[in-house]
């Protein structure tokens, strides 16, 4: 922290982009102690400094706290305009926020354009929404060939989460399973649940292995709920159904 707030001081962006980071979550330790506290307020101004000497990476941190509310009033009108910036300047990342906006907006067109826009700049989460999207027909025509190809694409990427390489194989797996060969989803079920912070796929692993009856969850993860029953998901149904 001292080094950032001395780069700070010195007028180095990255220190004021980093600092912003830091405050605006702030640190706590395991016992829940806080080490650092939290001001939002103040990290938007330092990527508001940070963008203003340089670092362009900053629009995405700053087109967050607008789309959050952290820090300032929540507008994703604003919010829209940082995150563009951020993509024109080839920050990856910031195209997957904005196709959450507009997911969030109901306007599942535009949300996958721009999440095609991501993968094409090399993000791997990215390449799993737009698979999603593929793969159930929300936004664009269903394509299971498509999803695959994006599945695969994203789990050979350098440029995933831990968390969006687990989706692409669990999603994948589910491609096979429709299609009647549940042997190709076994290893990319087995490898999806093998840190055991991914339910679903345990238990269709196990249901798969068992010879048991398939019902399998096809939310997106963390989200436990039907994009308007695109997915059909037989765990978390639409509602009335």
């Amino acid at each position: 922290m001292a080094r950032l707030r001395s780069g700070v001081a010195a007028g180095d962006a990255r220190s004021m982009k980093d600092l912003g980071l830091t405050l605006a979550d702030g640190i706590q330790d395991d016992h829940g102690r806080v080490l650092v506290r939290r001001n939002a307020p103040y990290a938007v101004r330092l990527f508001r400094w940070a963008i203003a000497n340089g670092d362009e990476s900053a629009a995405s941190s700053l087109g967050y706290a607008y789309d959050l509310g952290r820090g300032v009033r929540r507008n994703t009108a604003i919010a829209l305009l940082w995150y563009r910036r951020a993509v024109r300047h080839g920050y990856t990342g910031a195209a997957g926020n904005i196709a959450t906006v507009y997911r969030d907006r109901g306007d599942f067109h535009a949300m996958f354009r721009w999440q095609l826009r991501g993968a094409a700049m090399g993000d791997g989460d990215d390449m799993v929404d737009a698979g999603y999207s593929y793969q159930y027909g929300i936004g664009v025509r269903k394509n299971v060939g498509s999803a695959r190809k994006l599945y695969r694409r994203a789990l050979a990427s350098k440029n995933i989460t831990v968390w969006g390489k687990e989706e692409g194989l669990y999603q994948l797996a589910l491609t096979y399973v429709d299609a009647g060969a549940p042997r190709h989803a076994l290893p990319l079920l087995d490898s999806a649940a093998k840190d055991h912070d991914y339910p679903e796929a345990a238990a269709l692993l196990k249901q798969l292995s068992t010879g048991s009856g398939v019902e399998a969850c096809r939310c997106r993860r963390g989200i436990r709920k039907v994009l308007r029953g695109h997915a059909n998901c037989s765990i978390h149904p639409r509602p009335g159904k």
